[in-house]
């Protein structure tokens, strides 16, 4: 095992998931196959950060697909910037889901709309959680786009704040206090919400 090959495997995986440069290479000049790695390293990263924005998992499985599609029509134009690959399919994918956000009118699923469960909590508990989500969701909406990605890769990716840094070009103390002005704003804008 050479040295090189010695400190890539001693990464933790995160970081073994950022560019290599030789198969991006590969996937744009036209390589299929170089392509496929790439989506088969990075498709359930992007169906996670999905779902979490849109929380139905056949729209995420929609999305996942329109933003690998996005990706592959325009590899060509993909140019290392100090970000990974990965954080150029969240850009795709946030774009993706904004996009379909102003395509989509609200519809209430049947179920939701009855309260009706066979083995699960009350129609009246889905109604508080249901509120309590939808609480969450609308003062989400009043974060900046960089303080909701922060929260997304730390909280739901179960990312460090190194590697939330390393994926958005940022250093880890602008990571930070992204991430505590965005909870503290959550909790005022939850807190006034009940009061």
């Amino acid at each position: 095992m050479t040295l090189v090959a010695a400190r890539v495997d001693s990464l933790p995986p995160f970081e073994q998931m950022g560019p290599v440069p030789d198969v991006i290479e590969r996937a744009r000049s036209g390589d299929r196959s170089a392509f496929a790695d790439l989506y088969d390293t990075h498709v359930d990263a992007v169906y996670r950060y999905i779902l979490y924005r849109v929380r139905e998992p056949s729209d995420a499985e929609d999305l996942t697909s329109d933003v690998f599609t996005r990706a592959f029509a325009n590899i060509h134009r993909y140019r290392w910037q100090g970000k990974s690959f990965l954080a150029w399919l969240y850009t795709i994918a946030r774009n993706a889901v904004t996009d379909r956000r102003r395509r989509q009118r609200p519809t209430v699923d049947l179920e939701n709309a009855f309260g009706l469960a066979e083995d699960g909590p009350t129609a009246h508990e889905h109604a508080v959680r249901g509120e309590e989500v939808d609480a969450l969701r609308g003062a989400v909406k009043h974060l900046t786009t960089e303080q909701q990605e922060v929260l997304v890769l730390r909280f739901v990716e179960n990312m460090s704040s190194r590697q939330v840094a390393n994926m958005l070009g940022k250093n880890e103390g602008a990571i930070r206090a992204l991430q505590f002005r965005a909870l503290g704003r959550l909790r005022k804008l939850m807190t006034s919400e009940v009061a």
